[in-house]
């Protein structure tokens, strides 16, 4: 969006170059016409009421002034100054009902220029907000209804991060203050207080941001697109045999947004084909679109990381559980860093394994005390590119484990609902306890070989007994009760998962039919809780089936049918899944071993 300073700039420089253009004319019969307004002829110079002068600020074409305690607002006598040959409605003079909030004084010049500025006008004490902007994005203040809606430009800052600034009548405060920085994502209060504390106004700010230019969904026939919204690519995978040179793509984009070419226009993909995304400001963006014929079915085990290879991971437990797939599937192993994630690098993957466990080595990943997809790096945090990729795969028939600090990418992949800007409700299935979240975790040392963490499998940890399932083939439960995973000295560990899922499901706990209702709801199969609960709270290893058949009549609704592929998550807790114990011994770690083994084989197994 361009400012009036920018505007006056501009016009400015084009009136000095203007000589030098007539001057360096190529004939005597060139001319040069300036039919560019002169916007600083359109200006309101002052606003006076009373022998006292408000504030202006012309980039944002706001006004705003406080009058005298217990001033009649309906009726205001307002002196006004404009450029000579300039007019202004309401015209200077005029009586002005500002009590209803703010008024639009419509500024018209001689060149054809013109303005609107927005006067607010307020007693003193008297709690308003006078005027409230983002960047040069004035909010309309609707006085009623104490609604104050801003629209900002796809280019105009983060949403999750916005300071704006405005100004409230003298004599008051306000909760927080102008210039700080808060998250817009959902309308948020402002509550300005009379300094006599017998009044107060609460605002509510809502922001709403053009959409950038973007390709929301490209698909022919059955095939989706995975689209990378940040590398501007979209990636189709269409059945054997299919003919490239006459395909017609269906395109969903935001509202008022246009591309070239047009949806379900006929196009040769038999080479990348570009599509530029124009949106309602006319910012542009071209994605490259790649369409080619599926290959053979996926055969290969993966591990994804964040370093270039797996001697190059920092963190050791991720090192260890990579190293241990490395050695154990061989050629039918593949690495891939987290940067390199794209359709055709996760092509030949049947299961993949995504697992790390930070807090030791604190490389960032930390939960805070409201958002748990920090544990995450960006590109796999929900509308991330490679979470985006991920989710496909998956729906596609991928299979995955995911454990430790990755296992909020089951929100990424939208396998799970959860909106961690909004309290715990039916259908937000946000963790329920976020313990050791900040960046150093928890780190215990000293501890004794007899104090074992483990999986809890009571047949009443779970909805079922589930003790002669597949996955703990080869491994024994101590006293029929759990699966020993960790005794070493020192292990660490973040406290991240559900405990129960109070308020969203019902019954929420913590018998074995809170444990059915979780799996109906979800599609989902438990396996277990920590080592000592004696009942079902707690959700500490998951199954999370394919959802595109057999669903209960439970089934949440959000949850999308097409995920033909499952995952497995080990919640964040003190089961003890840690691959590596910092320089001590581990007397269960084949226990992990064998357990991660049996995941692996039983989804590699499954039919998708």
């Amino acid at each position: 969006m361009k400012s009036f300073k920018n505007i006056v700039r501009y016009v400015t420089g084009m009136l000095l170059l203007l000589p030098f253009l007539l001057l360096n004319s190529c004939s005597e019969d060139d001319n040069f016409d300036d039919v560019v307004p002169d916007f600083a002829q359109a200006i309101i110079r002052s606003f006076e009421v009373n022998g006292e002068f408000a504030q202006i600020e012309h980039s944002s074409a706001t006004i705003t002034m406080t009058l005298p305690a217990g001033t009649d607002l309906s009726s205001v006598d307002v002196m006004l100054s404009v450029p000579e040959g300039t007019t202004v409605t309401p015209e200077s003079g005029s009586s002005i009902n500002f009590s209803n909030g703010p008024v639009i004084f419509q500024t018209m010049a001689e060149n054809g220029a013109n303005r609107e500025y927005t006067a607010m006008v307020g007693a003193f004490g008297d709690p308003k907000i006078l005027s409230f902007t983002v960047g040069e994005n004035a909010g309309v203040i609707d006085e009623q209804n104490n609604i104050i809606n801003v629209e900002i430009g796809s280019q105009d800052g983060d949403i999750i991060d916005l300071a704006p600034n405005f100004v409230i009548a003298d004599g008051t405060s306000v909760d927080v203050a102008s210039g700080v920085s808060r998250d817009f994502t959902n309308p948020v209060t402002y509550t300005v207080l009379s300094n006599d504390g017998f009044s107060a106004t609460e605002y509510t700010v809502v922001v709403n941001q053009i959409e950038a230019p973007k390709i929301s969904s490209f698909t022919i026939g059955e095939s989706s697109g995975v689209i990378d919204n940040e590398e501007n690519t979209i990636y189709v995978s269409m059945p054997p045999g299919t003919d490239l040179t006459s395909l017609s793509p269906v395109i969903d984009l935001p509202e008022g947004q246009t591309v070239d070419p047009a949806s379900d226009v006929e196009i040769d993909f038999t080479n990348p084909v570009e599509y530029t995304v124009s949106n309602t400001e006319d910012i542009t963006e071209t994605y490259t679109v790649t369409v080619e014929t599926q290959q053979a079915n996926p055969t290969k085990y993966a591990f994804l990381g964040e370093q270039a290879d797996i001697e190059s991971l920092v963190d050791d437990d991720a090192k260890a559980a990579a190293t241990w797939m490395q050695n154990t599937y061989g050629e039918d192993f593949e690495y891939i860093q987290f940067s390199e994630i794209s359709p055709q690098s996760m092509a030949e993957i049947k299961v993949a394994m995504i697992y790390y466990l930070t807090p030791a080595e604190d490389l960032g990943y930390r939960a805070t005390s409201a958002n748990v997809l920090t544990l995450l790096p960006p590109s796999l945090r929900p509308e991330g590119s490679k979470a985006q990729v991920l989710k496909n795969w998956v729906q596609k028939g991928g299979d995955m484990l995911i454990a430790g600090d990755a296992n909020p990418l089951i929100f990424s992949l939208d396998r799970v609902p959860a909106d961690f800007s909004a309290p715990r409700a039916s259908g937000n299935y946000v963790y329920s306890e976020f313990g050791c979240a900040e960046s150093s975790g928890c780190v215990d040392t000293g501890k004794p070989a007899d104090d074992i963490w483990g999986l809890g499998m009571r047949p009443t940890n779970n909805s079922q007994d589930r003790q002669g399932h597949p996955i703990f083939d080869g491994l024994s439960f101590e006293n029929g009760e759990y699966l020993p995973l960790q005794n070493s000295a020192t292990r660490e560990v973040r406290l991240i998962w559900w405990q129960h899922f109070d308020g969203i499901l019902d019954p929420s706990c913590c018998g074995q039919d809170a444990a059915t209702t979780f799996e109906q709801s979800l599609s989902a199969t438990k396996f277990g809780t920590l080592r000592h609960i004696g009942d079902t709270f707690g959700y500490g290893a998951v199954l999370w089936n394919r959802t595109d058949m057999n669903n209960h009549v439970m089934f949440d609704e959000q949850i999308s049918t097409d995920f033909k592929g499952s995952i497995f998550s080990i919640q964040n807790t003190i089961i003890g899944y840690e691959w590596d114990s910092n320089g001590t011994v581990n007397d269960y770690q084949s226990n992990i071993q064998t357990f991660t083994g049996n995941i692996l084989e039983y989804l590699y197994n499954l039919e998708d």
